[in-house]
């Protein structure tokens, strides 16, 4: 089924004003909240708790940086049954297919290239037979002809990969399963307002993928926290254009705004 007309949707969250590159709050999302790195090597992958909304309504929304063409970034599925979603990097765009009660699966396309090495903005919404796809100040929606409405969920999400341990009959789409795995760096995960639980991981480094790290990051700016030794973390900044210890110090070497709100959000949480 052909893709509805493109459209410009506004998350649910009041906070969020704009959607595009061009929106300091969006820019500021991927450097507040650093998550962890993907090597994309063989046998990678990331495991989180159940992303419920899919089933009826709800949103998931992360940022990324890539220079990859193909990768899987993100699945989930019924148990091998009918239901799944799942959403790609194909020729270094976003393409997310997904299906309910076996009917034809529906396909979005986004024109917007994201394989550029800069932070991008993803959000995606389910709502009964209709998903919509928004990168930066792209977004289109598609609807999936179904008698029922709803998508069951019994998997977990998978990130950037499928662990070894999940049966090819266990997947609705075996095909996900060989797909190579995500490289590059993906932030500020969330289903609706919250990150979801980290189940486990496969050759991921830094943000959540230690529990040091989980714990206490001290990473400004989208540095990558990195174990040095027992209860010892440093910041891999190589990325990020900022300095210091902690990636906070900017070319005028003062501490920058997003380390600042950055150690206060995790005073609520130490």
């Amino acid at each position: 089924m052909p893709p509805l007309s493109p459209l410009r949707l506004r998350p649910s969250v009041s906070s969020w004003d704009c959607l595009g590159t061009s929106c300091p709050f969006l820019t500021g999302l991927s450097r507040m909240f650093p998550g962890p790195s993907f090597g994309g090597g063989p046998g990678q992958w990331a495991r989180y708790g159940r992303w419920a909304g899919a089933a009826g309504s709800g949103e998931l929304s992360f940022s990324l940086r890539t220079n990859a063409s193909r990768a899987l970034l993100l699945y989930l599925d019924d148990g091998g049954n009918c239901d799944f979603l799942e959403l790609l990097l194909v020729e270094g765009r976003l393409r997310l297919r997904f299906a309910l009660s076996c009917a034809e699966p529906a396909t979005l396309h986004l024109d917007t290239p994201v394989a550029d090495d800069r932070w991008h903005m993803v959000l995606l919404t389910r709502d009964a037979r209709r998903t919509a796809l928004a990168v930066d100040g792209e977004a289109r929606a598609a609807e999936v002809r179904s008698k029922r409405r709803h998508m069951e969920v019994a998997s977990d999400l998978f990130v950037g990969g499928v662990p070894p341990d999940v049966r090819l009959s266990a997947l609705t789409l075996s095909t996900v399963k060989y797909e190579p795995p995500f490289r590059g760096l993906l932030a500020n995960l969330k289903l609706g307002e919250r990150p979801p639980a980290l189940l486990g991981s496969q050759g991921l480094r830094g943000g959540a993928a230690d529990p040091l790290c989980a714990a206490r990051n001290p990473c400004a700016n989208g540095g990558l926290c990195t174990v040095l030794g027992p209860g010892e973390v440093g910041c891999d900044c190589s990325h990020t254009g900022f300095g210091g210890k902690f990636c906070s110090e900017g070319e005028a070497g003062g501490p920058s705004v997003s380390f600042l709100v950055l150690c206060s959000q995790w005073q609520l949480f130490i």
